[in-house]
């Protein structure tokens, strides 16, 4: 009777051990995930506000930003590099658009461990398009690393007559 008491009482410890660990890797994962989001955030928001320090405070110094772009003949190209020294310049000159007015959608699509894939849909009320982001949890805090955008069609306006 003791060793079945002994076996109960130490298959409920293991049990609330286990369950344990699982609700902290939840809370963990939930806590990464949430970090991760602020940090899309933080960079989409501030590079449509022109606010080059709180953007490029989450983006990696290495940063390699690129997408494609389309000729008026319908032929994409790859953009030019867009690393930090030239976001800033882009955002001297571009017109800045208000958080009131953005529309970002985040989503997280892959984290493991120290890396994460993220899918940004955002842009201008009439131009629109998808970033792919790669982020990295260094010295424990998520940076951007790279970017990849491509925009979604234009929608054809029908000819005046």
């Amino acid at each position: 009777m003791k060793k079945l008491l002994i076996i109960i009482m130490l298959g409920m410890a293991i049990s609330m051990n286990a369950q344990a660990q699982e609700n902290q890797t939840s809370k963990t994962q939930a806590d990464q995930e949430a970090a991760i989001k602020a940090v899309v955030l933080q960079y989409i928001e501030n590079f449509f506000e022109n606010k080059y320090e709180p953007m490029a405070a989450v983006l990696h110094p290495r940063l390699a930003k690129r997408g494609l772009q389309y000729k008026r003949s319908g032929k994409r190209r790859l953009s030019n590099d867009y690393p930090l020294a030239g976001l800033k310049k882009l955002m001297t000159i571009k017109k800045p658009l208000p958080k009131k007015h953005q529309k970002n959608e985040v989503k997280i699509l892959d984290v493991f461990r120290n890396q994460a894939s993220v899918r940004l849909v955002t842009g201008y009320p009439k131009m629109r398009w998808v970033e792919y982001m790669h982020l990295a949890n260094i010295d424990g805090k998520w940076v951007v690393m790279n970017v990849f955008w491509d925009y979604f069609p234009r929608k054809k306006r029908a000819k005046q007559d």
